[in-house]
């Protein structure tokens, strides 16, 4: 009795020995791919989560400056309209400072916008240069392998 490459199965309805087989050299084979995969993931998910925590951190210290820095600002303002207005109308004073203020902040807030685009979004360079590695050198592997096989038969 012959069977049919369509037709693995045993008269059991089992799985026959060659699909038995072939199963497990493709698991053994696949296993290290796996192991590297969930390796890489698991490398990123770490590298992500210092990047965001130390993001967390400075942003919480950011944020605490400037609400000691308005204050400030604003003590400092009252101080210069204060001495402005003896030597200028208390309008001009005020004016001046003003525009002195403003322009002080746009510059500030500038250069703080250029810093935030180079550190977001966080994304795990050297996680993914690794991954891009290990890929390289399984496909080596792979290509050297087959080679060895064919010289085999």
């Amino acid at each position: 009795m012959s069977t049919t490459d369509h037709d693995d199965r045993t008269s059991t309805g089992r799985p026959s020995f060659r699909d038995t087989v072939t199963a497990g050299l493709v698991q053994k084979a696949l296993e290290p791919v796996l192991r590297a995969v969930r390796d890489e993931v698991a490398s990123a998910r770490r590298e992500i989560g210092e990047r965001a925590s130390s993001a967390k951190t400075g942003l919480v210290l950011t944020g605490v400056a400037v609400a000691f820095a308005l204050t400030t600002l604003v003590a400092l303002a009252a101080f210069v309209v204060t001495l402005s207005a003896l030597v200028l109308p208390l309008w001009a004073a005020v004016g001046i400072t003003f525009g002195v203020f403003a322009i002080v902040t746009a510059v500030l807030f500038v250069l703080g916008l250029r810093g935030l685009r180079r550190g977001v979004p966080p994304v795990p360079e050297h996680t993914i240069r690794a991954a891009k590695d290990r890929v390289e050198q399984a496909g080596d592997r792979t290509t050297h392998g087959g080679e060895r096989a064919s010289e085999r038969d």
